[in-house]
């Protein structure tokens, strides 16, 4: 048996479980067409449930709730429910953070203001699939509100795709997309050049970068040890390798091994031959 709690519109409804206490949000075409606050009623057909993120408390989530139009929180099931497509079972729990980051995102555009995303670009090469979601629902926004967001924020609803199929918070996605950022420039210093982004060689590396820091903040192995190998065929690579997980170390405070700076100086060593 449900109460509802409040009518958000037509077509989401807060409400509590009254076998649980939980509070839920349905979301659904027409679900909260003729509901009244106080209601109970037993089931609730044809609209999915939602529950608060367990890092907010009720206090934050129902002023989440209270502070932005309903239509962001029916956007945001809707990216959701891409994402579900795309990838089967995720975390909703976004829901209510990831609402609350549109109707902020669309407030700042309203004012001419513009929230630049510096990794927009690594973003789109390191989460792909995530980032195709996130283009849905950029579509979805005109939709419903008949607002065109830009690159930027399509970077930045990506991560909070990202967060809802791992267990990365999307502040730590952005200190990864920085660390791979700076290492990248790095690279390019040393080249004197550029690296050419839409090679395949230049996608694995940031894809390679990306799973060597997860692997070292997770305190996961590689077993198949390449050191001796590239130090006597890619030394100066090698070199390179090492100064940038150096770097790396003092923004997630954890050693590279050099089984680690290894692997990625073969990667550094592709992208020198193409750029050769």
């Amino acid at each position: 048996m449900f109460k509802i709690l409040k009518v958000l519109n037509n077509n989401s409804i807060l409400v509590i479980d009254l076998d649980t206490k939980q509070e839920l949000i349905f979301l659904g075409k027409g679900v909260g067409f003729g509901k009244k606050v106080n209601q109970n009623v037993s089931e609730i057909e044809n609209a999915k449930a939602y529950r608060f993120t367990e890092q907010q408390s009720r206090q934050e989530s129902i002023d989440t709730i209270k502070s932005i139009s309903p239509v962001f929180i029916e956007i945001a099931g809707g990216i959701i429910e891409e994402a579900e497509k795309q990838f089967g079972n995720v975390d909703n729990n976004i829901l209510l953070p990831l609402a609350d980051h549109i109707a902020f995102a669309i407030k700042r555009m309203e004012q001419g203001i513009e929230l630049k995303n510096p990794f927009a670009k690594e973003i789109k090469v390191l989460f792909e699939e995530e980032y195709n979601v996130a283009k849905k629902g950029k579509n979805l926004i005109n939709q419903k509100i008949g607002v065109e967001i830009n690159d930027d924020e399509v970077g930045y609803i990506t991560l909070h795709v990202h967060t809802a199929l791992t267990r990365e918070n999307v502040v730590q996605s952005m200190d990864v997309a920085r660390m791979i950022q700076e290492g990248i420039q790095t690279i390019e210093k040393e080249l004197g050049a550029m690296l050419d982004d839409a090679t395949i060689s230049y996608t694995r590396l940031l894809t390679h970068m990306k799973f060597m820091i997860l692997r070292v903040i997770n305190d996961e192995k590689l077993h198949l040890d390449m050191t001796d190998y590239v130090l006597e065929n890619f030394p100066d690579s090698f070199a390179l390798a090492k100064q940038i997980c150096n770097s790396f170390e003092q923004s997630i405070k954890k050693p590279f091994p050099n089984i680690e700076i290894s692997y990625f100086a073969i990667h550094i060593e592709r992208v020198k031959s193409v750029d050769e």
